[in-house]
């Protein structure tokens, strides 16, 4: 009796279905932003090199509009299974001081996967503008008593913010011009219209080369190496400055910590490939993989460096 109920019990044991690996469905990469910009390029990347270390397929679905909102919404509404990732930038912690009325909680409602790449903001003047370093600009600039003028790439974007922490930590006044993207507020440099802008490497990198735009300072604490004959702002002599561009993952509160782990690990190891290395540099980006826990620290320390931006430069949230 005692053999049949063993045979019994190793005839179950071998015919119950055994967990399948993590993923084992196609994975959907959510970009907030629209098709063919470096966020965009980066995630296509990263959705061919995941997907073949996964076996499986990585969907790079565009849901562009409402500042990341209208992205962040579309992971909401798939299951806490891991099967969605949203990339995502600074505009995500800016949000929530900005925007009256969030559709969701940023702190509660996702999870931190890691840290993807960053895009250190340069300084760049018109070709109007006579300073040829960063303490001439900054003399000019209090020369003209607020009448000078920066572009950005839109109301509360990190290069608007980031020039505000510029201007206080300088101490100068200047008018902001806001623009619907990086390209248009870079050709506002281009044509005189206004006189500077905190722009990603590989969007104002090419004018450099050209002699088009006169770059002063490259925010980071070493040179980037784009552009290895710009200084850091700590080099030009303003110590303690940061301003950058930077991507990551989240995925929804509730995923298993072993997914998010997996999640991280797939990714992380993809941003090594030389493939997505060429893509990065292409788009003037480094690669900064970090864990789930120091993402999370991460993203709170830019919490609080943008929440006294937003309280300095007196914006109100809409």
């Amino acid at each position: 009796m005692k053999k049949l109920v063993l045979g019994l019990a190793l005839s179950l044991a071998s015919t119950a279905p055994m967990a399948q690996p993590f993923p084992s469905q196609p994975l959907t990469l959510i970009v907030p932003y629209a098709a063919g910009g470096s966020s965009d390029a980066l995630a296509r990347a990263l959705a061919q090199v995941v997907g073949k270390a996964a076996g499986v397929t990585v969907v790079v679905e565009n849901r562009p509009g409402g500042g990341t909102v209208i992205g962040a919404q579309a992971l909401l509404a798939k299951p806490a299974d891991g099967q969605t990732v949203l990339m995502m930038a600074a505009s995500f912690v800016i949000n929530p001081y900005l925007i009256k009325s969030l559709p969701f909680d940023a702190r509660k409602d996702f999870q931190p996967v890691t840290a993807l790449a960053s895009n250190p903001h340069v300084l760049v003047v018109s070709s109007k503008v006579p300073a040829q370093d960063l303490k001439g600009f900054i003399d000019w600039a209090k020369a003209q008593q607020g009448k000078a003028s920066f572009s950005s790439f839109g109301n509360g974007s990190s290069g608007h913010l980031g020039f505000e922490l510029f201007k206080q930590r300088a101490g100068v006044e200047m008018l902001h011009v806001p623009y619907k993207g990086s390209a248009p507020a870079t050709m506002a440099v281009l044509s005189g219209e206004v006189d500077a802008t905190l722009g990603d490497v590989g969007v104002v990198a090419p004018h450099i080369a050209a002699g088009k735009l006169r770059a002063l300072a490259v925010s980071g604490t070493s040179r980037s190496a784009a552009l290895p004959g710009v200084p850091t702002f700590a080099q030009a002599g303003l110590e303690g400055f940061s301003s950058e561009t930077w991507m990551g993952l989240l995925t929804r509160a509730g995923v298993a910590q072993d997914r998010v782990d997996r999640l991280h690990d797939l990714f992380a190891q993809a941003l090594k490939d030389p493939e997505v290395q060429k893509t990065l540099q292409q788009q003037g980006m480094e690669a900064k993989p970090s864990t789930p826990t120091e993402f999370a620290r991460f993203l709170q320390q830019q919490s609080d460096q943008y929440r006294v931006a937003v309280e300095k430069a007196g914006l109100r949230p809409e």
